[in-house]
């Protein structure tokens, strides 16, 4: 036979065995693409990452399709190797119609990355669901039961009974999450669009740190809830929520909220549970480069927390206060450090600061669409207050297009350099990333010729959507801010790995056949193909 031939022969041998794997088993096709160690299919309810033999630095990949809920168990990464969980081959569906959770991580799971960037050109690649709200509201996401040290990233959570994301661990009977037993450590969640829930759209740590009460051999028992360390959220997008946009609580050091997009909150209009955005005791978090907009009484809601910083947010719409910070019982001394916000519309105040036990707290470099009695303290509150501009009307300020959420400064802004320079606070830019001038504007936004960035650096508009820099406005679209996290892992299995078959080196779950049947089915596919192959080219010798 011709060398030719025998070249052509080969190819069609390779491209027939090829497109048999992907028409018997495609999913194990996408599973090779995907890097994967292990997959679950669809349908699947449960994962234990011990009983899959799930290592740290594995991939596990959750395969496109329809789920009714997801319960992790087990798994259990490193801080040098975590363990990836992410949707392989287009979009994981999850939608429970009838239990309180879609989506959930249990038995003690630490060091792990769930993302949905598993498939090129898909922004969120798991979508969850949990609108049951009898006899127990559902919870889209929810991390419990000890986790700790994991991200999240690129998923969608919609129509839930109750909150889109909860990330804490109840008191337990047996005392192991007791304040003194675990603490939550070094948890991100970002790139999140999170919408039409029944309760908050994140519920993050404990809001009863008085003690949470839970019932143990018949016997009601008064626990103290675990603290947090190391809490961030960043880069995500809520809206339409029934109670709040998002509340930390226990959070005591490491906590971060910034970069987000929260809007239309308080729905359900339910006591103390209408705030854009709530910090509740002992938490001690940094609050900047957020738009935060429509809610029935405060934007941001500080409430009895430890030392914290708001500043370079734009706070719209809120039918009370934009920005309330109060010691509550807190024993003190606490600062509340609130700079450069623009704060347009409200009822009753732009900022409102109460509490006998507040020390060196203040108020720089804030524009106020209003009057000058809109920021102000009550009690004895140590307190300074200077570089605030005040409006009386939204013409007045200079806005770039106020009517469509942006609040960029137009070049006649009486904001621009109006401030009072206080980068060695730590005020150095301003929400789209933009160096801040000497002196600085007021407000969020630094006129960007103004800047020493000089237009170079920076980010998005307030109006952009997703990806992009910066951040993203009130009027904008299914996420907001810089892109991030990802997650890829190692490859499949090697020949000398165990349990490898020589194909893509998956354990699966969630299904009766193995990787090994469907390769083997696949040869066969092959075989007689390449046999179908060889006798026409034997009779056209």
């Amino acid at each position: 036979m011709p060398s030719s031939i025998h070249a052509r022969t080969s190819l069609l041998l390779s491209a027939c065995t090829a497109l048999s794997l992907l028409i018997l088993d495609p999913a194990s096709a996408s599973a090779a693409e995907c890097g994967c160690n292990h997959e679950i299919m669809p349908g699947t309810t449960a994962v234990n990452g011990t009983e899959l033999g799930v290592e740290p630095g594995d991939v596990v990949c959750v395969m496109a399709g329809d789920y009714e809920f997801i319960r992790f168990r087990e798994i259990r990464g490193t801080a040098e190797a975590p363990v990836v969980v992410k949707n392989c081959g287009g979009v994981v569906n999850v939608r429970n119609t009838d239990r309180a959770y879609a989506v959930d991580f249990q038995g003690s799971s630490h060091h792990f990355h769930l993302t949905g960037t598993g498939e090129a050109g898909v922004e969120y690649g798991f979508r969850v669901s949990a609108p049951d709200k009898e006899p127990y509201p559902g919870v889209g996401l929810w991390f419990l039961d000890k986790s700790t040290d994991y991200e999240v990233d690129h998923i969608e959570v919609y129509e839930t009974g109750f909150a889109g994301v909860m990330s804490k661990t109840d008191p337990l009977c047996d005392g192991s999450a007791d304040q003194d037993k675990f603490i939550q450590k070094n948890v991100r969640l970002h790139h999140l669009w999170i919408h039409d829930t029944g309760g908050e759209g994140f519920y993050v740590g404990s809001t009863q740190g008085a003690g949470h009460t839970i019932t143990c051999n018949g016997q009601q028992e008064v626990r103290m809830p675990h603290f947090l360390e190391g809490i961030e959220i960043d880069h995500c997008l809520v809206e339409d929520t029934g109670w709040d946009g998002a509340q930390v609580g226990m959070a005591r050091e490491g906590c971060s909220v910034h970069d987000n997009v929260i809007r239309r909150v308080g729905g359900e209009m339910v006591q103390y549970q209408w705030m854009g955005l709530q910090i509740g005791g002992p938490s001690k978090c940094d609050i900047r480069r957020n738009i935060i907009s429509d809610g029935p009484v405060n934007g941001i809601f500080v409430f009895g927390a430890n030392d914290t910083t708001v500043a370079d947010n734009v706070v719209l719409r809120f039918g009370e206060t934009n920005i309330y910070a109060n010691i509550q019982n807190n024993p003190g001394p606490v600062a509340y450090r609130i700079a450069h916000n623009t704060l347009v519309g409200f009822g009753k105040a732009a900022v409102q600061v109460f509490g006998d036990k507040i020390e060196g707290a203040f108020a720089y470099n804030n524009f106020v669409v209003g009057p000058t009695s809109a920021i102000g303290a009550g009690n004895d509150v140590g307190w300074a207050a200077e570089g605030n501009l005040f409006v009386p009307t939204v013409a007045e300020a200079g806005f770039v297009a106020p009517d469509a959420d942006d609040y960029h400064l137009t070049e006649s802004s009486p904001a621009r350099g109006a401030g009072i320079d206080h980068s060695a606070d730590g005020f150095t830019t301003d929400l789209d990333g933009y160096l801040r001038a000497k002196p600085p504007a007021v407000g969020a936004y630094e006129f960007v010729m103004d800047s020493p960035t000089g237009g170079v650096g920076g980010g998005s508009s307030s109006s952009s959507g997703t990806g992009g820099g910066g951040g993203a406005g009130a009027s904008g679209g299914g996420g907001a801010g810089a892109s991030g996290g990802g997650g890829a892992g190692a490859g499949g299995a090697s020949a000398d790995d165990p349990g490898s078959d020589g194909s893509c080196g998956c354990r699966v779950a969630g299904t009766t056949d193995d990787a090994t049947n469907h390769g083997a089915l696949a040869l066969v596919a092959g075989a007689f193909l390449s046999t179908r192959i060889r006798r026409r080219l034997r009779a056209s010798r």
